[in-house]
């Protein structure tokens, strides 16, 4: 037997170690960013719109918190915040929620069926 033997080379992998592990340990992190980056991308943007309400005028209260959810019908995750009432039957509202962008134009779809409803005007201007 030799001392050269039980000198470890740079190039011996044994247990637990060396330039093998050092590079599998890379290769998962640089996996791991780059599935965090690719979600985050592909996450919908979230919906924000301005919208310009006309109700029929036998609404009571077109601020109330009930009247606005009751306006979302069944459509979860969204929510109407009152921005501002013009006259007795028009009111602004924001419209948030989750993306996309055509569920949120579901949503107002849906909110121009309503009976109570007698126009809905999206607004393209940003909040």
């Amino acid at each position: 037997m030799k001392l050269n033997d039980f000198v470890r080379r740079p190039h011996d992998s044994g247990v637990g170690g060396g330039r093998s592990n050092r590079g599998i340990r890379g290769a998962l992190i640089l996996i791991t960013l780059l599935g965090s980056y690719a979600a985050a991308a592909a996450a919908p943007a979230p919906c924000d719109m301005r919208l310009s309400i006309k109700l029929t005028p036998d609404v009571p209260d077109a601020g109330d918190l009930g009247f606005l959810s009751s306006l979302l019908g069944d459509q979860t995750g969204y929510q109407l915040t009152l921005r501002r009432q013009r006259d007795g039957s028009v009111i602004v509202l924001e419209l948030t929620g989750p993306g996309p962008d055509y569920r949120c134009r579901n949503v107002v779809e849906a909110m121009r069926k309503d009976g109570r409803v007698l126009s809905v005007r999206v607004h393209e201007e940003p909040l």
